[in-house]
């Protein structure tokens, strides 16, 4: 058998299994190099120490002012949105309440037997509400939706 004729020979025989190998390895390290790019970044296991963020705590505060006749009554809603009725024997009169919340919401009405009331709400010293009425009767509401 001549040299040509044994290269024959064996390529015709060795040419489907050196094709199935050459295939394998090619998608073998594409699979590879797929898991290596999705894989996720370092997890750093410890942080080091930080200072707490300084952070000022909240003050709203109620204010109601105005003639108070022969009597009056109020009602608010605190922080944790729970109303409370307040019957009133003298004005001026004030509640503040202190939170942590970054937001703060609540709301007075009033109504008294004389003739002018007024309420204010403050959200750490700064006037966010303020309303009157003057007439028999006074009522007026003040509300802070969102501070």
């Amino acid at each position: 058998m001549s040299q040509r004729s044994v290269g024959r020979v064996v390529l015709e025989r060795a040419w489907l299994p050196l094709v199935a190998v050459i295939a394998v390895s090619v998608g073998a390290v594409c699979m590879w190099k797929v898991h290596q790019s999705s894989a996720p970044g370092p997890v750093i296991a410890v942080n080091g120490p930080q200072a707490p963020e300084e952070f000022t705590p909240k003050q709203l505060t109620y204010e109601l002012f105005g003639d108070l006749g022969s009597g009056g009554m109020l009602v608010y809603v605190d922080l944790d949105a729970h109303p409370h009725q307040v019957d009133i024997a003298e004005l001026p009169w004030s509640h503040t309440e202190t939170t942590t919340l970054t937001v703060v919401s609540g709301s007075i009405s009033a109504q008294v037997k004389g003739g002018q009331v007024g309420c204010r709400m403050l959200v750490n010293g700064v006037v966010r509400d303020q309303q009157s009425a003057t007439r028999e009767n006074a009522d007026v509401t003040c509300r802070v939706k969102s501070a």
